[in-house]
């Protein structure tokens, strides 16, 4: 076979490129006509009958058909799918199948006199589905994205118009939860405005590109205007109300809140150091315990003034309430100062120890330096004889002296310098006259 194949292959090889040129020169001699097609797509007319009816349509399968054409082989190349024009008119629906019989126009003067015979068109006809047309209206929720300059933070937010109207088939409408934009403020530091496109989601917030080309939007943009605001740390400032039961003691404020942010005009905040919590929330009247108060923050700003979004909006607020209690010390009497003391008395103590109480917090109680505390007793209005005292004393802050036993004190005068002296000159001479 090998040697069949290649036995005269230079005559073989020129017949057939003989072949060829014979072929070529009978074609361009003879010219004749070949079947020919072009892939043409179907253009849906009179679409106002079925808005009309409040319907929209979507194309089952291909939306193109194939033209067959004759024409003669040294134009076929003249010949394209853009000299057809094929239609389906939607006022010759069928309602039981869908379908709509395809006509095809050639458009294209200088290529209608080339084809000999009719064109036709396969298939035949197109079909559709139609569904019921749905108008419904969404208000546009803008999206904020990105920080603005550190110390602001995004105020309100408007958009213009607040709705907008899509209409499009049911289930296509139906997919759609929410209309928005979305606005980026990464870095701004004052008021801005602009405008941006509108966009489809579904329940999960997810854009709905594919719904472009089946819904249609009154308004494809939306104008926007934001208002940037400057934001403050406020210090929480506890007012106190009341005065606890006796024998307890108001010891301070626990807030697992100590600070806010708030955010709002410059002019306003310029004022503003503090958020104050009033008495009339922080109330300790007769209290015997802790007492604890959730407070709603928000409802302490002032007006134009809201919080921060990161800012904690409720603050748990203890107010400590403490028992007191009563302890006896016991004084040196030696130590005791007398106030008012006359240089003309002697003054002496009977007994050598003299109990006080003194009330205050256990843990100050414990601290107490009992060595540094001085008893006082006032003997201004006292005179000679005996008489029973209090002791007073002053104490530290968180201290109170509830009271001390009875102490008695002698109260005698001194003798005067002659008396003195007459006492001394008798006894002297008692003295001699005794020897």
């Amino acid at each position: 076979m090998k040697e069949k194949l290649t036995n005269n292959l230079g005559l073989k090889l020129l017949s057939l490129c003989l072949a060829i040129v014979a072929w070529f020169m009978v074609v361009n001699v003879v010219n004749p006509l070949v079947v020919d097609s072009e892939e043409v797509l179907v253009e849906m007319v009179n679409e106002d009958i079925l808005n009309k009816a409040n319907l929209t349509y979507e194309m089952v399968g291909k939306k193109t058909v194939t033209v067959t054409y004759e024409v003669r082989t040294r134009d076929r190349y003249k010949v394209s799918a853009s000299d057809f024009y094929a239609y389906a008119d939607l006022a010759n629906l069928y309602d039981v199948t869908g379908s709509i019989p395809v006509s095809v126009e050639v458009i294209n003067r200088d290529v209608r006199s080339l084809i000999e015979g009719a064109v036709t068109v396969k298939p035949g006809v197109v079909r559709i589905q139609t569904e019921e047309l749905q108008k419904k209206r969404f208000e546009v929720v803008p999206h904020v994205s990105g920080k603005p300059e550190s110390g602001y933070a995004v105020g309100n937010v408007l958009v213009r118009p607040e709705a907008v109207h899509v209409t499009g088939p049911v289930s296509a409408v139906g997919q759609i939860s929410s209309v928005g934009v979305e606005i980026d403020v990464a870095g701004i530091d004052a008021d801005t405005s602009g405008s941006s496109r509108v966009i489809l989601y579904d329940a999960n917030g997810n854009e709905l590109e594919s719904l472009k080309n089946d819904v249609a939007l009154n308004r494809s943009e939306v104008d926007y205007q934001i208002s940037i605001l400057k934001v403050k740390e406020l210090t929480l400032d506890f007012q106190i109300m009341g005065e606890v039961a006796d024998g307890y003691r108001f010891t301070g404020v626990e807030s697992d809140v100590r600070t806010v942010s708030v955010e709002g005009m410059r002019s306003v905040l310029a004022s503003l150091s503090t958020l104050t919590v009033p008495g009339e929330i922080l109330n300790i009247q007769g209290a015997t315990s802790d007492v604890t108060v959730e407070v709603d923050l928000n409802e302490l700003l002032p007006d134009n003034i809201s919080m921060a979004a990161a800012s904690a909006t409720t603050a748990m607020i203890t107010l400590r309430v403490e028992p007191l209690e009563e302890r006896s010390i016991q004084l040196n009497t030696r130590d005791l100062v007398l106030l008012g003391s006359s240089e003309d008395y002697e003054y002496r103590f009977e007994g050598d120890k003299v109990a006080v109480w003194i009330r205050g917090l256990p843990e100050d109680l414990d601290r107490l330096d009992v060595g540094s505390l001085t008893g006082l007793v006032d003997v201004s209005m006292l005179s000679p004889g005996d008489s029973d005292v209090e002791v007073e004393m002053e104490l530290a802050d968180g201290f109170e002296l509830r009271g001390s036993d009875l102490v008695r004190i002698h109260i005698t005068e001194k003798a005067s310098e002659s008396e003195s002296s007459q006492e001394g000159g008798s006894e002297g001479t008692s003295a001699a006259d005794s020897e």
